[in-house]
């Protein structure tokens, strides 16, 4: 993460939660809990569902995979969203053990979340001076970035090559469902290093290739897992290539019927109609294909490191 980067997740946590008011409805909860410890119990469900309301509509989408990961380090990430509605909704019904133990739990929650946000306040005031805001051409513009690693390292002007033509097919398939074009995917800097690429494209784009991305993952593991299979079998030195022959065929049925589905999913969430925009879809299918490709062979190198 860079420093223009940890400046504006710094001004998010200013305008998505302190300017909400999420720390105040935390505290509310927990005063109503804290009386209902010790005196006549009173209903905190009015406190309780403006709060959760408040966490469902925050826009974590808008931050990169380093912000996000940086909103954990500062103990932010645990307090907001639907993870955060998942432990309130633990605390306050599903594995009660006592209302003091509840009010507790809340009580942690708050503090861990104020002290996340004075940390970033302190960077903030830190930086003031520091960052020149970096501006994009249109202002629904957001930043991703491609991490080239594992068997998708480019080691050479050859890889640069093949990489940057499936990249190429990826951006345009998902730039056409938006009626946009592959120059509208821009790319604003790179790193050394696994090289990492920077791109900005509208929120439109950045939403789909979300969408698209959580689904391929869960494809490439599924891919990975039956592969991995084979590779026992050839570990085993069993004269059976027919078996090993079998499990990677299987492979590549789960591949394609993933891609297939995610394709059809995307289809459906973006209302494209297969008579009269065949080109789209066709477009998005090959860009679904490639990018299952491509999270494969970045996470093949990562299991393997790991076993």
């Amino acid at each position: 993460m860079n420093v223009s980067e940890l400046f504006d997740l710094s001004r998010w946590i200013s305008i998505e939660i302190e300017n909400t008011k999420i720390p105040q409805k935390y505290q509310k909860l927990h005063q109503i809990l804290r009386i209902n410890s010790h005196q006549q119990k009173r209903s905190f469900e009015s406190e309780r569902n403006d709060l959760i309301e408040t966490l469902r509509h925050v826009p974590l989408g808008q931050l990169t995979k380093d912000q996000l990961t940086f909103l954990y380090k500062l103990g932010i990430a645990d307090a907001i969203g639907q993870e955060s509605i998942d432990t309130i909704e633990d605390v306050l019904y599903k594995n009660v053990i006592d209302v003091a133990t509840s009010t507790d739990k809340i009580w942690e929650i708050s503090q861990k979340l104020t002290a996340g946000i004075d940390k970033s306040n302190q960077i903030e005031e830190a930086l003031i001076e520091c960052v020149v805001e970096e501006k994009y051409e249109l202002d629904n513009e957001i930043l991703m970035r491609v991490g080239f690693t594992g068997l998708a390292t480019m080691a050479n002007i050859k890889d640069f090559k093949n990489w940057g033509n499936i990249w190429y097919e990826i951006g345009r398939g998902i730039a056409m469902v938006h009626n946009l074009s592959p120059e509208d995917v821009k790319i604003v800097g790179a790193t050394k290093g696994s090289i990492i690429i920077e791109l900005v494209v509208v929120a439109a784009i950045a939403t789909t290739a979300s969408r698209i991305i959580i689904s391929a993952l869960k494809v490439a593991e599924k891919v990975l897992d039956i592969r991995k299979k084979a590779e026992e079998i050839r570990g085993l030195k069993l004269k059976n290539e027919q078996l090993e022959n079998d499990i990677e065929k299987e492979a590549e049925e789960e591949k394609k019927s993933g891609v297939e589905e995610i394709t059809a999913n995307t289809v459906k969430q973006l209302k494209l109609k297969k008579e009269g925009e065949g080109d789209k879809v066709k477009a998005l299918d090959t860009a679904v294909k490639d990018l299952v490709s491509f999270i494969a062979s970045i996470t093949l190198v990562r299991e393997a490191h790991h076993g």
